[in-house]
């Protein structure tokens, strides 16, 4: 069990600093007693009854926890509260998408999948996490979004790229925790004694790039303009 689990940032969105803290304390109480199996599986928590009198917080900081915990696969949200799923927990976990994303990062990070090779069978990983095909490449989107991993028409597959030699292991172990902001259309970067906006950087003969890694090489892992423009992606 991950003791320091915490609730995302959007979780507690409008909580105060106190109630957010008293979310992630019931949250990581209710995780930890879920996948012990004190709460065992199918259980009704009711918010109001159970865990908002239990735990002497209010409605707000409850709801906030139960977030965290369906997203992590661990109950099915419904009116009164929650209800803890009726599947394995240590199976529940491994399903959730939260759950590959990082996972898949730390192989990265570890070198199991190394830059420029191919990463096993879609349909082999997909299996090894419980998942369909398409519910594990949804999984690892973000991954592709921030250029570590690409798909290949010829030869057919998911590619591992170099940017993953190029980031530190903490840049590389952090996930995604939401959508990164956009560049507008009208901000110039400046290289080679020249400025231009990025849609017309990407027609220069010198990007090597395209537009959408080039974006996320500025946006995501925060490179230099000039590096992001003429690094190649693949090996």
């Amino acid at each position: 069990m991950n003791d320091s689990a915490e609730l995302l940032d959007e979780e507690t969105r409008f909580l105060s600093p106190k109630r957010a803290g008293q979310a992630n304390r019931v949250y990581r109480g209710l995780r930890e007693a879920i996948i012990s199996g004190t709460i065992p599986l199918g259980t009704i928590l009711d918010s109001s009854r159970d865990l908002e009198s239990g735990y002497r917080v209010d409605h707000h900081v409850v709801a906030a926890a139960l977030r965290g915990l369906a997203r992590e696969g661990l109950v099915h949200l419904h009116h009164l509260g929650a209800r803890v799923v009726d599947v394995p927990i240590q199976t529940a976990v491994k399903q959730t998408p939260e759950f590959v994303e990082r996972a898949m990062r730390q192989r990265l990070a570890d070198g199991v999948y190394k830059p420029g090779t191919f990463l096993p069978r879609t349909s082999t990983i997909a299996e090894e996490f419980g998942l369909a095909a398409p519910a594990f490449r949804s999984a690892i989107q973000p991954l592709v979004y921030v250029g570590y991993l690409v798909g290949s028409v010829f030869p057919r597959g998911t590619l591992v790229t170099l940017d993953v030699a190029e980031v530190q292991p903490e840049e590389l172990l952090t996930p995604t925790a939401s959508r990164p902001r956009q560049i507008p259309h009208t901000q110039r970067f400046a290289a080679f004694g020249e400025s231009k906006n990025l849609r017309d950087w990407t027609e220069d003969h010198r990007c090597a790039a395209a537009y959408g890694v080039l974006h996320r090489r500025l946006v995501e892992s925060g490179w230099d303009f000039q590096r992001a423009l003429t690094t190649p992606l693949l090996l």
